[in-house]
């Protein structure tokens, strides 16, 4: 029989399927407080970053001096020299810029992570913050860069040590445990 001839034209003759529950997105789940706290630490130290970025762009050409100023050139060096030395430091300063804007992603990208659960995540951003770290004290005592760029360091560190002592409370520690 030809479906337009069926007197219940429109109804579908085949009964209907059971509503479908899908698994809750691991990545919408309510964060935890100590968790929150790690991903509000790792914000802030981002958020430190950026705004040295944004100032050290800014105020790129009195860093260079500074630092050219307080490197190691005798006073009578040649101007090749000086200006392969200031060559130097430009290129450390754009790259150092360039590594914020990567970690700044990289940072967003672990925040996401850490969300969903991630135990490489929490792995890897226990080596972020110790590496961070031992970075953020070279450039400190080296010396490097003026004194407004070593107090901004100076907060770094104690964010980043901060971020530490959170990643490593009990309570996120046990939300990526190993699992047994």
């Amino acid at each position: 029989m030809h479906p337009s001839s069926n007197s219940e034209f429109g109804r579908n003759p085949l009964p209907g399927a059971p509503p479908v529950q899908l698994p809750p997105d691991s990545a919408a789940r309510p964060v935890d407080s100590p968790l929150r706290l790690v991903i509000i630490l790792m914000f802030v130290n981002l958020g430190l970053s950026v705004l040295t970025t944004i100032i050290t762009l800014i105020l790129r050409e009195d860093v260079l001096n500074f630092q050219l100023a307080h490197s190691h050139l005798p006073p009578d060096a040649p101007p090749a020299e000086v200006a392969m030395v200031r060559r130097t430091l430009e290129s450390a300063l754009w790259s150092k810029l360039g590594a914020t804007v990567l970690v700044s992603a990289l940072y967003i990208w672990r925040a996401y992570a850490l969300r969903r659960g991630s135990r490489g995540a929490y792995v890897r951003l226990y080596y972020i913050c110790i590496a961070g770290l031992i970075g953020v004290v070279y450039l400190i005592l080296a010396g490097q860069y003026p004194v407004w760029m070593r107090v901004e360091q100076g907060l770094q560190a104690v964010v980043l040590v901060a971020l530490i002592f959170a990643v490593s409370r009990k309570e996120v520690r046990n939300r990526f445990a190993k699992p047994r």
